[in-house]
This record gives structure tokens, sequence and C-alpha cells, in this order.
């Protein structure tokens, strides 16, 4: 289990965060929002998402999860650290409340949600035993919580292939990263499952997802990867260019075995946890 991060660290983190989903927000729309968007109906369903009810969508991103339960016929709220992420999803999904706030400061009373859904924010939140019990505290007795995260990169190759040419040529991560922070802690189910247990959640569940996903050619996948990735693509770009030069080599080599007549076919996995409010 890692160590939890000092106030200090835990502050460099997100603003780290902030500064890198701000700067990225339109090439992850365009290209990795598509692969986010596979948690979709896992993560509404794990929540029994029904018409009327109210759900908060945390790390919203440009939207997309907050409109489909919107379209299903939810009242969804959406709340996301990264302003630029914010104006997108408000772009977007005009008729869909949108705010920016902190995971760890939800501008909402105690019992106001039914649900609440997280895409992928796990492993991007400083202190994440804090962040879901702020979670579980504007649940509905009664209300469900469901959270997505990454499987280990060998089996969800999208960020595997460039963390695996990353650690080939032995770059390190950006130096704003602290060291403590490990962004796959969730990936490992007993990890997970301690995480909402914690929380004083009780029906627990962490189920495993597995798929594929077509990208065109290694080149879309390495402009999407860097354009998508912040705490990748910033390991990548803080480099020089030879260095660059050989990630990319190794990244083309690694992707090239996923070639197939119809481009990339890559292995993609992921975990819905889930579990209740107590009433």
């Amino acid at each position: 289990m890692s160590a939890a991060l000092s106030n200090s660290e835990a502050e460099r983190l997100r603003a780290f965060e902030r500064q890198g989903h701000d700067a990225l927000a339109t090439s992850y729309h365009a290209f990795f929002a598509a692969v986010t968007a596979l948690a979709t109906s896992p993560l509404l369903d794990a929540v029994h998402l029904r018409p009327g009810i109210g759900l908060l969508d945390v790390a919203t991103g440009p939207g997309a999860l907050a409109a489909e339960a919107a379209n299903r016929g939810a009242r969804p709220v959406g709340i996301d650290l990264s302003p630029q992420m914010i104006e997108l999803a408000r772009r977007l999904h005009p008729a869909i409340d949108f705010r920016e706030a902190d995971v760890e400061r939800l501008p909402f009373a105690d019992d106001t949600f039914d649900a609440v859904v997280c895409a992928f924010g796990l492993g991007h939140f400083p202190r994440p035993e804090v962040a879901v019990a702020e979670c579980v505290r504007t649940l509905l007795p009664g209300g469900r919580v469901a959270f997505s995260w990454w499987d280990d990169p060998s089996r969800q190759r999208i960020q595997g292939i460039f963390r695996d040419a990353i650690a080939e040529i032995g770059v390190s991560m950006p130096p704003d990263v602290p060291q403590g922070h490990d962004v796959y802690r969730f990936s490992n189910t007993g990890e997970f499952l301690r995480l909402l247990k914690g929380a004083g959640l009780t029906e627990v569940t962490v189920i495993e997802h597995a798929t594929i996903y077509s990208v065109s050619d290694t080149d879309t996948l390495w402009r999407g990867g860097l354009g998508s990735l912040v705490l990748t693509g910033a390991a990548i770009r803080q480099q020089d260019k030879p260095t660059q030069d050989l990630i990319r080599s190794a990244f083309e080599r690694r992707a090239s075995i996923y070639r197939s007549p119809d481009g990339l076919r890559l292995p993609v996995a992921f975990k819905i946890g889930s579990g209740r409010q107590p009433t």
C-alpha cells in the first residue's frame, strides 16, 4: 500500500493534474474520451441508474458520462478540477450543470445524491481515501457509488505500450509528481476493495472488464497518447530530442505486435469498484 502524501506533496500533485488536464482538454476529447467511454455503461449499471435520480459525475472531463446519464433520464451534475475541461463540457453539453471543484472539497451538502460515479479519476487523486470519503458524504442513505480504474499496464496496452517504452529507455517521471504517488495502486483488486470498504460502504465489489480497442496506426496512437495521457506525456515531453526519438522507436516496436489488417487491435482492461451507502 502506498504511503499517504504529505499536504505539500498532495498540493503539488493536484497542481500538476490541473495544469496537465487544462493543457490537453481538447486533444484528450478528440482521442481518449472514446477509450474511457468503454466504462460508461458498466459504471451506470453499477449504481443502478434509473430515470429521475440525482447523480454526481466526479472528474467529468469533457462530460460524456454525465451526458449519457442525462440521456437515460438521470439528473446529473459534473465536477472537475480542470477549468478547461469544465469549459469544454459546458460547450459540448450546455443543458447539464458542470462545476469546477476539487473532489476533496465537493460543494454539496451531505445526503445530496442518489449516486456518484467517477470514470478513471482514482489514480489522479492525491489522497484517494479522502476523495472517496468525500464522495460517500454526498450520498443519500442507500445510495450507490462506482469508480473505474485501469488494470495493470500488461493488460491495458494503450498506456502500457508507452510505459514499457519509457521504462526501456530508462527515463524518469516528471519532477512535479511525488515519488510516493502510485498511479497503478488500484489496478490491484485488493487495494481497490480495501479503499471502498474503508469508506464504510456495503455490498462492495470490484469487477474486471476487458475488451479490444482499435486505432488506425501507430502514429495516431502516438499523437493521441501524447495528447491525452497527462503523466506519461509529460515524461516524454521533458526529454531532449534524441531521447524522445529513442522512446518513439521503442514504442513503434512494441506497438507493431498488435498490428492487423484493420490497424492496431489493442487490449484494454479496467476495473469497476462499487458499493452502497448504508441505510
